[in-house]
């Protein structure tokens, strides 16, 4: 029997009874489709969060408070292991001239009154360099200065959606008055409009002065952060060095087992996001996997059913002369046809709901090859594997005991 003939009494078979081979296909469907969805959703996640954080540049340093061995404190609020005077030190000192620009940090929530409105959202103490830092731009009006700053001036420049949400679409808040936890302040610009950005948004962000934030608002002469930006981002690991012995200088700290902060900058970030997330979709596709082993599962029950049910057709095969590796072959390649085009249609389907999926959770749809090429080949080898025993205990059959066989 040549290989022509036996696809076209396998394929004549599963055409034969079609219920039985669309249930066979289904569990390979759902399993490739499963697979194709989830690291098609982690990859565009993935991309998503990459660009946000690469958005914000390779050369940001961040000072965080906490101890070291415990990792940066997530609320920095409740830690008071950084003050203003850290941030001023590396701003003014000419001994670190690698950094360019810093800002200290606090921020709260709270409630905004402004033309009638209110609003809750994120109030941000930052110094004035910060705009630099971030790349954040003014669409009316301008950036509070080093001078408000120094004075504790009640200034404050608003993202859009702000201005949008207490003002008005369309309307020029700078000069107004808004009231932040009882206190007024004057708005002296609105930025343009950048997105989201991780588990930020600066378009729903008011920014005050550092000084202001920490004296006026929050009652408190700590700061949750300290941003730093490099000049020359090939000796960032020397700047980090230099900063750290200069803060344990500051801190009264002689043993790195006892520093009281943490220093990581963006690339390491970047670097530690690309490994949760790899993780995780490798985690997940995992678990999707599963459903491709219940698949095969199935796949080789349909066949040994398949393989009781011919019997008779075994055995008249046999006794025209066909050899024991011409049914083998007929009943791998019924296994493999049917793992394959179950193949082909979870992979369709895995792209379509992956486009759908993008679009309703607004993460960039990627289309890769290597999930496809990972699906034939897990689907060829579900259907060689799954399909060899019903295969082989066809081929076994007496050709007499077949043809007696009711």
């Amino acid at each position: 029997m040549s290989f022509f003939d036996a696809f076209n009494i396998s394929f004549s078979s599963l055409r034969h009874n079609r219920l039985r081979t669309i249930l066979a296909m289904l569990g390979i469907v759902i399993g490739i489709a499963s697979v194709i969805l989830i690291i098609s959703i982690a990859n565009g996640a993935t991309s998503s969060i990459t660009s946000e954080v690469s958005s914000m540049g390779s050369n940001l340093l961040s000072i965080s408070p906490g101890s070291q061995s415990n990792g940066p404190v997530q609320d920095g609020g409740n830690v008071q292991t950084l003050t203003y005077a850290d941030a001023q030190f590396f701003k003014d000192n000419n001994d670190f001239p690698n950094i360019n620009a810093v800002s200290a940090s606090v921020q709260s929530s709270a409630q905004v009154i402004g033309n009638g409105e209110n609003m809750n959202t994120t109030v941000q103490g930052v110094s004035a360099g910060y705009f630099q830092m971030q790349s954040i731009a003014v669409d009316s009006g301008e950036l509070f200065s080093e001078e408000d700053e120094g004075f504790y001036s009640k200034v404050a420049v608003i993202g859009p959606d702000v201005a949008t949400e207490l003002f008005g679409e369309g309307s020029d808040p700078t000069g107004q008055v808004i009231q932040i936890k009882s206190q007024l302040f004057r708005v002296v610009g609105v930025t343009k409009a950048k997105g989201s950005s991780g588990m930020t948004n600066p378009d729903k962000t008011i920014y005050v002065p550092v000084t202001t934030a920490m004296k006026i608002l929050l009652g408190q002469n700590y700061v949750q952060s300290i941003q730093l930006s490099l000049s020359d981002v090939t000796i960032i690991s020397q700047t980090t060095n230099e900063i750290k012995q200069a803060l344990m200088e500051r801190h009264g700290i002689t043993d790195e087992a006892n520093i009281d902060f943490n220093i990581t900058s963006s690339k390491e970030m970047q670097e530690k996001l690309s490994s949760i997330t790899g993780t995780l979709t490798a985690m997940l596709a995992g678990i999707a996997g599963i459903s491709l082993l219940v698949g095969g599962i199935g796949v080789m029950n349909i066949m040994l059913v398949s393989v009781t049910e011919r019997t008779k057709e075994i055995g008249l095969l046999k006794a025209l002369g066909a050899r024991k590796n011409d049914i083998l072959l007929q009943f791998l390649i019924e296994a493999v046809v049917l793992t394959i085009t179950g193949g082909f249609i979870g992979m369709v389907t895995g792209e379509v709901f992956s486009y759908i999926a993008s679009i309703f959770i607004k993460i960039p749809f990627i289309f890769q090859l290597y999930p496809i090429l990972l699906a034939v080949g897990v689907c060829v080898a579900i259907g060689v594997f799954f399909g060899l025993y019903p295969s082989q205990r066809a081929a076994k059959l007496n050709p007499i005991d077949a043809l007696k066989y009711e």
